[in-house]
């Protein structure tokens, strides 16, 4: 971008972002958050201005709001961008929320972010979308950028796949917090298992034909004991997720 890119927003997703445009070349124009205090922590490590109000942005070749979904509106509406090119990153807020803006478009990447983990963005998948042919060929550009992975999609939003990345992820994780709970200290000798659990459901055609354990045996006497053993707050979780499994077997 030969005008540089601002970025707004300085949470996970905008820093891990902001810091791999500027490895790779990337002029970060302005860190724009509603805490200035975090926007200057983020600028400082991609030699870029820090601002705490929208209406005081810097010029710039394209604004990437990376906020939570709820904050894109309020960003929107008070984004004055010009001729600049405008994209969210969520994966769940229709593109449509940025029509006000001559160029737009979504820019999102199927992966979960944390500020301090480094993110290898060569793996990530990205999804792009934009108002235009042009508009979608810019973002496309930027992209490459950061993947070589870049999935054109329709215009519209990304809600299903989001839905999807949920479970894969978040889901998957707070399960995995209850599992360090029961495992206490021996936790890690679960990596193994979950491995392979995970190799082997994207090697299946559907991760339902790779499923074992209780449920899908139907071993009532095992699901039993295991019931009895977990607190009263997650039985309702459990018996909920074996009657998945269960119905999975059934349609098998």
């Amino acid at each position: 971008m030969s005008k540089g890119v601002t970025i707004i927003g300085s949470g996970n997703v905008a820093t891990q972002l902001a810091t791999a445009l500027y490895a790779r070349g990337c002029t970060i124009v302005e860190i724009g958050s509603r805490t200035l205090a975090h926007a200057q922590t983020l600028a400082q490590t991609v030699n870029a201005r820090a601002t705490d109000s929208l209406q005081k942005l810097s010029p710039a070749g394209m604004y990437i709001i990376a906020v939570t979904d709820a904050a894109i509106p309020e960003v929107t509406e008070k984004l004055h961008a010009g001729d600049a090119l405008v994209v969210h990153t969520s994966g769940s807020t229709n593109i449509s929320v940025l029509n006000k803006f001559a160029r737009y478009g979504v820019l999102y990447p199927l992966q979960t972010f944390s500020r301090k983990r480094p993110t290898d963005w060569n793996t990530v998948p990205l999804f792009i979308m934009a108002n235009t042919g042009e508009t979608l060929q810019e973002l496309q550009s930027m992209a490459a950028l950061l993947s070589g992975t870049i999935i054109p999609v329709p215009a519209g939003d990304l809600a299903g796949l989001h839905t999807a990345g949920v479970f894969a992820n978040n889901f998957v994780n707070a399960l995995l917090g209850v599992a360090r709970d029961l495992a206490g200290e021996q936790f890690p000798l679960l990596y193994p298992l979950v491995r392979e659990t995970v190799e082997k459901a994207f090697a299946a055609a559907h991760p339902r034909d790779v499923q074992t354990g209780p449920a899908i045996r139907n071993d009532a006497g095992t699901m039993a004991k295991q019931l009895a053993i977990l607190p009263q707050e997650l039985q309702p979780l459990y018996t909920q997720i074996s009657s998945l499994i269960a119905s999975d077997s059934i349609t098998k």
